[in-house]
């Protein structure tokens, strides 16, 4: 029996199902087998992104139940676990090319699941650049910890960092108790949870040796880090995400079994205890988890440690006997100005306002420039954003030199016409 309910922008499908149990996820079709990916959700779809070799994203729309292709990224990226911000899809920590000398990704890559469009997003500090880390969201900034520099050889780090897309500024935070890498964060509340991963390359003819047992959580308030119990099966290649609002660790890969892990595996953040769930029905390793209104969808991957067999099956584990995909879509606002022209007359220096306007998605914005730059200049160019959230706004101060005519150009990112603001003086 299946039920449909529309109300305003939101839109629930529930399809009858055991509960307590994982179940295939409901598709006529499959997408294209990958591992070492990411799968996030963005609005009213699930994007399957990236893994080992070039892939185009695979989208599993909510509303049709089924898969389709949408933009390859500009290059191979793979380890990475993706976030969503305000209707973005962020890239951070990502590795490109082959093993075992894989290297670290130079910029932040940014997607736009409205427009199907990718933008190359500001320049990770050369310093801090890693891959297979943790990123997470907490309160509209992203927090990347741990990872490893030099592919699977070494470059193990403890590394803790912030960065703010909307004023692009990188933040250096404690470091993390110990290293690892090939896992996952979560938020919980006000808490960063790290748990699983290993020391790659650390353990002398075992690729998968030097898993890491001790779970650290970082405390945003206090900013300190501190060590909890130790993860029960220790694997790395984990995905992870909150359930009931406790992290869950799922599948992964180590040196004591072939075939990729199975175990799920979730943490009371109040007892500070582990316990585990149902089984996956596949094991996997190298891929991500979505939590869709408390059921958790998890697919892709490989079946058994190290690269193969690439998977494409997808299961989620339900808690009652519906499968829910009530989903709030992305709605993209407008770039609006306060004014169209600006006759400077001979006098002072002049501001106008740049809105994001009408929607809940942060809109990117490829430049700000003026095409006759002797007459006219931007006074505060350096702290304009490349990045605008939701309904907020930000000051162009504006500067005359010399008479003459002119545009301010707002050009927003994609195919999109700049915006025009016509200067005299």
């Amino acid at each position: 029996m299946s039920k449909v309910l529309i109300s305003g922008l939101f839109l629930i499908f529930t399809l009858t199902l055991p509960a307590q149990s994982w179940q295939r996820l409901p598709s006529e079709k499959l997408p294209e087998k990958r591992h070492e990916n990411a799968f996030v959700k963005a609005g009213n779809k699930l994007l399957l992104i990236g893994g080992r070799g070039k892939k185009p994203i695979d989208v599993y729309n909510l509303d049709k139940k089924d898969w389709s292709k949408g933009q390859q990224p500009p290059l191979e990226i793979h380890h990475f676990q993706a976030v969503t911000l305000d209707g973005l899809v962020y890239i951070i920590g990502a590795f490109t090319g082959g093993w075992p000398n894989e290297t670290p990704i130079s910029h932040i890559l940014i997607y736009n699941p409205e427009d199907d469009f990718w933008s190359i997003g500001p320049e990770i500090p050369e310093n801090r650049r890693r891959g297979a880390a943790g990123v997470s969201v907490y309160k509209s900034k992203i927090y990347i910890s741990n990872g490893i520099i030099n592919g699977h050889t070494s470059g193990w780090i403890s590394w803790f960092d912030e960065f703010d897309p909307y004023k692009n500024a990188w933040k250096k935070l404690p470091n993390s108790p110990r290293p690892r890498d090939h896992f996952q964060s979560v938020v919980v509340k006000d808490k960063l949870f790290v748990a699983g991963g290993r020391k790659s390359g650390s353990v002398e003819n075992s690729g998968f040796g030097g898993t890491v047992k001790p779970t650290d959580v970082y405390d945003f308030i206090s900013g300190s880090w501190r060590e909890v119990a130790e993860i029960p099966t220790p694997r790395a290649g984990t995905a992870a995400t909150v359930f009931n609002e406790k992290p869950v660790i799922l599948g992964g890969e180590s040196d004591k079994q072939e075939t990729a892990h199975s175990e799920v595996e979730i943490f009371d953040m109040h007892n500070e205890t582990w316990k585990n769930l149902p089984d996956l029905q596949n094991g996997r390793h190298g891929t991500q988890v979505i939590n869709l209104n408390n059921q958790l969808i998890i697919g892709a991957g490989s079946g058994n440690r190290g690269g193969g067999p690439e998977l494409d099956d997808f299961e989620v584990f339900l808690t009652s006997e519906q499968i829910d995909f009530g989903n709030k879509e992305i709605i993209p606002g407008k770039l609006k100005v306060s004014v169209e022209e600006i006759d400077f007359n001979n006098g002072e220096n002049q501001k106008i306002s740049l809105e994001n306007q009408g929607g809940n998605q942060a809109q990117l914005i490829s430049y700000i420039q003026i095409d006759n730059k002797e007459a006219f200049q931007i006074k505060n160019r350096k702290s304009l954003p490349k990045i605008l959230a939701p309904n907020t706004g930000v000051d162009i101060e504006l500067k005359a030199q010399k008479s003459g005519e002119g545009f301010l150009l707002i050009k927003p990112e994609g195919d999109k016409e700049p915006i025009l603001v016509t200067l005299k003086n």
